[in-house]
């Protein structure tokens, strides 16, 4: 019973070692036999690469990853043969097929069982298909890049270490049209090296029809014992700069007329930029200033020369430098210096792009005297206000309380309008507590009208009797900032 049972188990094992090979082995054989050693051919199945013959190996190991599948297949011979599918063709419905290349070459595609066959075959009989195969693919390359060279926007030429031209491209021939005449040495007068280094320059040309001239950046490259000179027209960068240098001479004469000191530092805090009037307000001389000092350098020499306020000491010092930068990158610094000279300065820090530091510097003191000077008339004014006999009552064009002096105070001290005597108050605050101290009048409602009328304004009095008898005279004038002035006086004394 065991025997018969190893007897079914062999006989299956052949059976199947059997149908193997006549399914993977025998084809393979078929397909290959009658190839000749020197045949390309390749044999896929499905997309997968699963043989080719030692040229074709060859033609495939020449490729940059070498090929593994159909889109290897066809990154290598999609060139030479255009019809060549770029996806694997489906064996079931595909129809055998030559491909044929402009050299001549064939491409023939076969299906053999469940495979597909590839073979190439030269025109010439005798020839390399690897030989053959790769000199179509540089002929191809140098056509395009000569087309390429040939029709880009981009002027390039050859020449020979004497000047004398090779070759030249479209754009070439286009510009030396546009010059006028013909000539055989180059367009350019190239200043070139000695030691064959690769060169730059920067010409001008005159084109003779369209009557303008034409700015070229040119580069000059020496290899293979010839020069090869590419220009590319830079007109618009010419005017760009042209305007920049324009800007900056316009920027540098209103710098010299300015009256204000600038310094400006760059991203390492070295000046780059000062003007006449820094020299005058800070007494830095031009060759100290033109040595371009750091900004911690400058500062030190404005505290010997005492155009700033001298701190306490140096640790001080330092502190007041180290904040007067970090407050200056942030844009926030401003600070008014008195000088022990009696001069006043406003300085103020403003960061730039790229970490560049501007300092202005500006003589206030005539402001500052200016500023003292009115704030004194002021202080004056407002006391003979204040001891003026009259009770005097000013209002802004809001209607609202602006000042007003100790007469007034007293006249209604003993009154709903002491508590309403207090800077902002309005108007109509006020004028009531003024109605109830007073017997019945139109005046109030007319006064309280006439502080938020804005035009048509003129000088106007009127008499008021309050509760106690006392008959006031009120003058009621116009202010130049719209504004109302109300003046009391008790009848009997000297009127305003």
């Amino acid at each position: 019973m065991l025997a018969i049972y190893a007897w079914a188990v062999g006989f299956i094992c052949t059976v199947w070692i059997l149908y193997w090979t006549l399914k993977h082995v025998v084809p393979v054989r078929l397909v290959l036999r009658g190839a000749l050693a020197s045949d390309a051919y390749f044999l896929f199945d499905g997309s997968r690469l699963v043989k080719a013959s030692r040229t074709g190996r060859q033609l495939l190991t020449a490729t940059e990853n070498g090929v593994k599948d159909w889109a290897g297949f066809h990154a290598c011979f999609g060139s030479r043969f255009g019809k060549l599918p770029q996806i694997s063709p489906d064996i079931a419905t595909h129809k055998d097929a030559v491909l044929k290349s402009a050299d001549g070459a064939i491409l023939r595609l076969q299906a053999v069982g469940r495979y597909l066959r590839m073979t190439l075959v030269e025109a010439d009989d005798d020839a390399n298909c690897f030989a053959a195969h790769r000199l179509f693919l540089i002929t191809k390359q140098m056509s395009q890049l000569h087309n390429m060279c040939h029709n880009l926007p981009y002027v390039i030429w050859q020449t020979t270490a004497e000047g004398g031209l090779i070759w030249q491209n479209q754009a070439y021939l286009s510009l030396r049209d546009d010059v006028g005449g013909h000539t055989a040495h180059s367009l350019f007068d190239l200043i070139l090296s000695k030691d064959q280094t690769t060169v730059k320059n920067r010409q001008s040309l005159h084109l003779s029809f369209q009557k303008k001239t034409n700015w070229y950046d040119i580069i000059s490259i020496w290899s293979q014992n010839v020069w090869t000179h590419s220009a590319v027209n830079i007109n618009e960068i010419i005017k760009a700069e042209t305007a920049q240098r324009n800007f900056v001479q316009t920027l540098g004469k209103t710098f010299a007329e300015m009256s204000i000191g600038l310094a400006v530092f760059d991203q390492n805090h070295r000046l780059v930029l000062f003007n006449p009037a820094l020299i005058d307000l800070t007494s830095l001389g031009a060759g100290f200033l033109s040595e371009r000092p750091i900004l911690t350098h400058f500062f030190n020499q404005l505290r010997e020369n005492r155009i700033i306020p001298e701190p306490r000491n140096s640790t001080a010092w330092c502190q007041q430098l180290k904040e007067l930068v970090s407050r200056s990158n942030e844009g926030a610094y401003c600070a008014t210096w008195m000088l022990p000279n009696g001069l006043t300065y406003r300085v103020r820090g403003r960061p730039h792009p790229n970490g560049a530091l501007a300092f202005l510097f500006e003589n206030i003191s005539a402001e500052i005297s200016l500023t003292r000077k009115f704030r004194t008339k002021l202080d004056g004014l407002g006391t003979i206000i204040q001891n003026l006999e009259p009770a005097l009552i000013v209002f802004d064009s809001l209607g609202q309380i602006r000042l007003s002096n100790q007469a007034y105070a007293a006249l209604w001290a003993d009154t709903e309008a002491a508590a309403t005597n207090v800077q902002g108050r309005s108007i109509i605050e006020v004028s009531r507590s003024w109605q109830a101290t007073c017997q019945p009048t139109p005046v109030w409602g007319d006064l309280r009208d006439y502080a938020i009328t804005l035009e048509g304004r003129d000088r106007w009095t009127a008499l008021v009797t309050r509760e106690s008898g006392d008959t006031l005279h009120c003058a009621i004038s116009p202010l130049p900032d719209n504004g109302t002035m109300v003046c009391f006086q008790v009848s009997g004394t000297s009127q305003m």
